[in-house]
């Protein structure tokens, strides 16, 4: 029109048509500024956000929210959340329309990246005006603090972890389940490949057919953790540090521990100690999460001698003590005294997250003079790593050197293996 209306003025001889383009852009003009000043007036909105307190850290949790319109009009707008930069959003939330007191459920799903203290600050609304000529930006207060707690979710999924290491390779030796030392369970008939030690002769009697005693391992016995908070847990696998996946695997340990009715205790080291000691029921993970969730590992190195000898002065009475930590070749002099302090009371297992760069250096092809040096260094490295477990494990310490991702399972059927081996 802005077009057609100047030409026909111009080969119609009409020169009112040649400045109507004027005219109309003014008017459009005045719709433009009259549509910003009756659509600048905050919206009557709220927003209601409902989340749980406690997440888990790297699972995909639901948020909801219920947006509510007070106006007397009505409103097309778009809806954000504002939440920590290290969470992940999974869900876009769409263009809206709500009408006078009309109420809307949302909803969207999230992943926070790192533990601790969040906090969920505005919900942000994006309001299109009246002509659909602006949009403005409005912020309401929405506060949610939230807790993200290690992986708590995967305790509901621990099947297949039942005591299934190799004691060999753990540093074990294997022993028969004994009568003394174990508890007692519960009479039941007696099975083919039983040991006969195992029959009670006054209840086959009674019964007048073979009977077997049932024993279960030993309740009440003691499981402390020490778990390392210093430099070499700061280290990342994939999305996760060495110390989150040490974490997560503890929490479930814990919860393996408490459920079989045993104590536990809890000692970090390293960039902070903090001890949480004698507990008892499967509750109690509850407490272990709340007092660790908060942790992080520093740029310190840790003094295994130290905290061994705080450790000793907290638990005196004989406990399995699991020692999780990163170990590399410079650390094995200050754990050897560290472990030999433990030993004077304690059954001391050395748990090792193994580092995934030396595996790769040594499947990588060696082209080079650069790549023949270090594939000879790691190779240096791995073979010394491998003497001082076995220095370890002669002097009576069990041993396992294994991936992060495989922690949970070792830590875990560690326990459980003790426990079978009757070694406490």
């Amino acid at each position: 029109m802005s077009i057609l209306l100047p030409t026909l003025g111009h080969f119609g001889d009409i020169p009112q048509l040649a400045i109507l383009p004027y005219v109309l852009a003014a008017l459009m003009a005045a719709v433009i500024a009259v549509d910003w000043m009756f659509s600048r007036r905050r919206p009557s909105l709220s927003s209601r956000r409902n989340i749980p307190q406690s997440l888990s850290v790297n699972c995909e949790h639901t948020v909801k929210i219920e947006i509510t319109n007070n106006d007397r009009l009505a409103f097309h707008f778009d809806v954000e959340e504002h939440f920590p930069e290290d969470w992940s959003l999974h869900t876009e939330l769409l263009e809206l329309e709500i009408q006078p007191d009309e109420s809307l459920q949302l909803e969207y799903k999230v992943t926070p990246r790192k533990r601790g203290l969040a906090r969920l600050s505005f919900t942000e609304f994006c309001v299109t005006s009246s002509l659909g000529y602006w949009q403005f930006s409005w912020l309401y207060e929405n506060d949610s603090d939230i807790k993200v707690y290690p992986n708590f979710l995967a305790i509901q999924n621990m099947a297949g972890l039942n005591g299934s290491i190799n004691l060999t390779q753990a540093g074990l030796k294997k022993f028969n389940l004994r009568g003394s030392g174990m508890d007692f369970r519960q009479l039941r008939e007696y099975r083919e490949g039983e040991s006969l030690k195992q029959i009670d002769w006054r209840a086959t009697s009674r019964f007048n057919k073979l009977i077997s005693k049932e024993f279960q391992e030993e309740k009440n016995q003691h499981v402390m953790i020490m778990l390392d908070a210093g430099q070499r847990m700061r280290v990342h696998d994939d999305d996760m540090t060495y110390f989150d996946h040490a974490l997560n695997s503890l929490i479930l340990l814990s919860h393996s521990a408490l459920k079989n009715g045993d104590s536990l205790s809890l000692q970090s080291f390293g960039s902070e100690t903090r001890w949480l000691g004698q507990m008892k029921g499967v509750q109690s993970v509850s407490k272990i999460l709340h007092h660790f969730y908060d942790l992080y590992p520093q740029k310190i190195a840790s003094d295994y001698v130290k905290a061994a000898q705080d450790l000793l002065l907290k638990q005196p009475k004989r406990a399995l003590i699991l020692l999780v930590s990163c170990l590399r070749d410079e650390d094995f002099s200050d754990l050897l005294a560290a472990v030999k302090i433990l030993q004077k009371k304690h059954l001391v297992a050395v748990i090792s997250i193994s580092e995934p760069i030396y595996e790769t250096i040594l499947n990588d092809p060696v082209d080079n003079f650069e790549q023949s040096l270090m594939y000879s260094s790691a190779q240096m490295l791995n073979q010394s790593i491998e003497r001082n477990f076995k220095r370890l494990k002669k002097q009576g310490v069990i041993c396992v050197h294994a991936p992060a991702t495989q922690l949970t399972s070792n830590v875990i059927n560690t326990y459980l293996s003790v426990k079978k081996a009757g070694l406490l």
